[in-house]
């Protein structure tokens, strides 16, 4: 019979953790390492390389979005900017009960690379329908994501044929995002596109704070077909090798140094975080589901954290009634890291957690799991657990970024180099058009867009740039007075374009390699033609926007 990764890591640990004793000395064996397929063993070079593709914005259609932009280390390899990126839910109103703090991820785009409108977003960035589980210690799963749908068996995205029978969950999750229209890329973006455009793009051309290790490797191999042949021994790209590189990063993404990691080896802990562990640990509690020493139990549960109907997760992968509802038990490690909580992150707070568990969930059913059952503490209890859950299970490898948590600075943490100015003017209704103006223009993009949208639909549009701004006065012929947020003595580009139904129109171009332009500054303003914009002379212009190219 075939055993699950986490029954025979349990085994291990069990056995290191009957041994460790006898050992009198601390050490990582609590915990055991990672189960590397057979199929992908760790090459020289690999996790480094991972961890290159990892962290690569590049990897996506618009150079926005990295698979580590959802996954932030400091943040418990969750994505911190849930907090604010809100999915409206199955009401499709945004402020109501049932929004879920999701993953913001790309401007809807078709796979001509045009911007087109989304039912729940607009132009504005989609934003997922559960919240990011953590990156770390993700290979302690037989099957990844909430709903256990990246199984241990790998497909291949090349072939179409298993490649990895067992063990493989971290390939077949990363072989989802980077191809998703959602997250990462434009409608039907495949994987072949990804590796032809990897073979061009200048490794992390868009990060910074790059790590030594990584610094290293580019020195040796500043390509990327020059690190998959370091790696691999032939430069090609596939894309299975990006998948199998960024599995065995991420099994190196090894949390086992808090508090409690430091317990399961010597049978010590702090006094004050004793009387939380005791809590964790009583019949009935937190321990029935995270179980030692991996703080989760690999099987999936129906909590209580919203009506079944609202996401019915495990049963939308297994087909069975009996899984309504159900979603992964995630480790605990690092949970005040990754806050908000749950797969919607309905939960602000590890405080807040702790009160769902003790009223015995939300929204219990019939379809509620037997080992939910409301907890029964005092007010000190309440704190003390808390407490060990807050500090007695933060690594602080992971919360500063040391070691294997190293990482580099995405560019879309840092303030945008893009920027919104000036007045817009107004279409027959009366509404003005907005712009769509947030990807980066790092020099050698291929793939640069700025959009338009909210505008006239089916007409003529235009996107000038100029090498200077405008002060927003009127256009010089009086038939066409038009707030002008660029100098039209200084025009450096016309862009034609037609606004699709929804009144969205989009310039694509390719932004020259050469350095020479690093820093340079150029100015857009959209105009598009409306007969009814008749203050305007029947053509309206949208605000400008300025872009510094790095």
């Amino acid at each position: 019979m075939h055993m699950s990764r986490w029954t025979r890591l349990a085994s291990v640990a069990a056995i290191a953790l009957a041994l460790a004793p006898l050992a009198g000395a601390q050490s990582d064996a609590a915990m055991p390492p990672p189960i590397i397929p057979d199929e992908n063993p760790m090459l020289p070079g690999q996790d480094i390389l991972g961890k290159f593709l990892f962290w690569e914005e590049q990897v996506s259609f618009g150079n926005t979005m990295a698979c580590g932009t959802c996954h932030i280390h400091e943040a418990g390899g969750s994505d911190p900017r849930s907090v604010s990126t809100i999915n409206p839910g199955p009401d499709a109103l945004f402020g109501t009960d049932d929004d879920i703090h999701g993953s913001a991820g790309v401007s809807r785009m078709t796979n001509a690379g045009d911007f087109t409108k989304n039912p729940l977003f607009g132009h504005a960035v989609q934003v997922t329908g559960r919240k990011s589980p953590p990156a770390i210690n993700a290979w302690a799963f037989d099957e990844i994501f909430w709903d256990g749908r990246a199984p241990a068996a790998y497909t291949s995205v090349d072939t179409g044929a298993v490649v990895i029978p067992f063990f493989g969950a971290l390939e077949s999750q990363a072989a989802g995002p980077p191809v998703s229209d959602v997250e990462m890329t434009r409608i039907a973006h495949t994987w072949d596109d990804i590796e032809v455009k990897l073979v061009t793009v200048k490794p992390m051309a868009l990060a910074t704070n790059i790590p030594p290790e990584m610094q290293d490797f580019l020195s040796n191999h500043p390509t990327y077909p020059a690190m998959f042949e370091a790696v691999y021994g032939d430069p090609t790209i596939t894309g299975d090798r990006i998948t199998f590189a960024i599995g065995n990063y991420e099994r190196t993404l090894i949390s086992n140094q808090t508090p409690f990691d430091d317990f399961l080896v010597s049978g010590v802990i702090a006094p004050e975080l004793e009387p939380g562990l005791a809590v964790f640990q009583v019949a009935g509690s937190c321990s029935s589901c995270h179980v030692f020493p991996f703080l989760d139990d690999g099987n999936f549960h129906n909590i209580g954290v919203r009506p079944d109907s609202e996401d019915i997760g495990r049963q939308a992968v297994t087909g069975n009634a009996a899984d309504i509802a159900k979603f992964k038990t995630p480790g605990v490690r690092n949970a005040k890291l990754r806050t908000p909580l749950f797969h919607n992150g309905g939960m602000a707070t590890v405080a807040d957690l702790v009160d769902f568990y003790e009223a015995g969930g939300d929204f219990p059913g019939p379809n509620t799991d037997i080992l939910l059952l409301p907890l029964v503490l005092t007010a000190q209890q309440k704190t003390d657990l808390v407490l060990f859950i807050e500090e007695g299970l933060t690594d602080p490898n992971v919360e500063n970024n040391l070691g294997v948590f190293s990482r580099p600075t995405l560019r879309s943490e840092l303030p945008s180099l893009n920027s919104e100015f000036g007045v817009a003017s107004n279409n027959g209704l009366g509404q003005p058009p907005e712009l769509i103006a947030g990807m980066p223009a790092n020099l050698g993009h291929p793939n640069w867009l700025l959009g338009v949208a909210d505008s006239t639909a089916t007409t003529a549009a235009l996107l000038a740039l100029a090498y200077n701004p405008g002060d927003g006065s009127p256009y010089p012929d009086p038939r066409f007075p038009i707030p002008m947020n660029i100098d039209v003595s200084s025009l450096l580009l016309l862009v034609p374009a037609t606004t699709d139904t929804d009144g969205y129109a989009t310039a694509k171009m390719a932004i020259p390699t050469s350095t020479a332009l690093t820093g340079f500054t150029f100015y857009g303003q959209w105009f598009i033609q409306d007969a009814g914009a008749l203050a305007t002379g029947g053509v309206y212009g949208s605000k400008g926007v300025s872009v510094e190219l790095f």
